[in-house]
């Protein structure tokens, strides 16, 4: 069986197969999708399987969760079938992880058998091109947030006189694990800046705030907006270059410190008073699911905010978690 040509070709097709019977001319002609359908029979195989790795995130916790619209099956013919396709999944999660591994250099882990599902059966029903089935993981709380976890599914089999896409055929999905404090969260906070006023006043944007570690996030501005020249780092924003702010929270009493994560960037220390005259509590509130943190760098002894000059900068920050990511 000839494979598709192109990634970018792909996603043509990809669109066509999701549509359902629209007429697609690119396909008609045979620019792209398997070759020569009218002499060969239709293949059958996983739409995203042409990607090398699909990502997917989870949430630590003992409910069940979903993961749709991976394991997505369609027929690669603009014609639905005519009779009810019967195709069979099969757990290649070794192989394909132990491929991946070695091709890339990474070390990602098998998800553990016992906390993930999946049909092993799906049926492409009579006058429809595709169907899918939900993998279902489990408790997530044994679950390291440092490790990425990985599925690994093939088909195996399909009958009706459909052919199995060789290019199509694997499904590979790598899974990250969330920590409890991983989300969307509303900033609302203030900010010294020795040039400007003692703050400024009060701002408020998104942030989101990604898993690093079992208790620790990372601050990410997916939409920066409040300054001229964000610097770009870790594919995230940043009011200044050579910071990345990550939040670790002492999971006995919920106190948290905030420690600059890029590679030899500047120390943070925490303020001890904030804007305020009273000694700062940082603190994460699990109620309130929120965040409060005062921190800065070469914040000098004297001085409300630390003043060392042109050198220092100080936030006060109020993250209010508003959702997952």
């Amino acid at each position: 069986m000839k494979k598709i040509l192109s990634t970018s070709l792909l996603v043509a097709a990809m669109a066509v197969a999701f549509t359902g019977c629209l007429k697609d001319k690119g396909f008609d002609n045979h620019t792209y999708g398997i070759n020569d359908p009218d002499t060969q029979p239709p293949g059958v195989g996983f739409p995203v399987g042409s990607n090398a790795k699909n990502d997917f995130g989870l949430d630590v916790t003992t409910s069940a969760q979903s993961v749709n619209g991976m394991v997505y099956v369609n027929i690669e013919s603009g014609n639905p079938a005519s009779s009810d396709v019967h195709v069979t999944l099969t757990n290649n999660t070794t192989a394909l992880l132990a491929a991946y591994n070695a091709a890339n250099g990474t070390s990602i882990q098998p998800m553990p058998t016992a906390i993930w599902s999946v049909p092993t059966a799906l049926t492409i029903s009579a006058g429809t091109r595709n169907t899918q089935g939900s993998l279902i993981i489990t408790n997530t709380t044994g679950l390291n947030p440092n490790i990425q976890y990985a599925v690994g599914l093939t088909i195996s089999a399909v009958d009706g006189g459909y052919k199995i896409a060789d290019n199509l055929k694997n499904l590979f999905i790598v899974f990250g694990v969330k920590n409890a404090y991983d989300g969307k969260y509303n900033l609302r906070g203030r900010f010294h800046h020795p040039s400007g006023a003692n703050p400024p006043g009060n701002f408020t944007t998104t942030v989101e705030l990604h898993t690093t570690g079992p208790n620790t996030v990372k601050i990410y501005w997916p939409l920066i907006g409040l300054f001229a020249s964000p610097m770009v780092f870790g594919g995230g924003l940043s009011w200044f270059g050579s910071q990345e702010p990550e939040i670790t929270v002492n999971t006995a009493t919920n106190k948290v410190t905030v420690t600059n994560s890029f590679p030899g960037g500047l120390v943070y220390a925490m303020s001890a008073n904030g804007f305020g005259s009273s000694p700062y509590d940082h603190r994460w509130d699990p109620v309130f699911k929120t965040f409060y943190a005062s921190w800065g760098y070469n914040l000098g002894a004297g001085g409300l905010y630390g003043g060392n000059g042109s050198a220092s900068r100080m936030w006060e920050d109020t993250l209010i978690r508003t959702g997952p990511r």
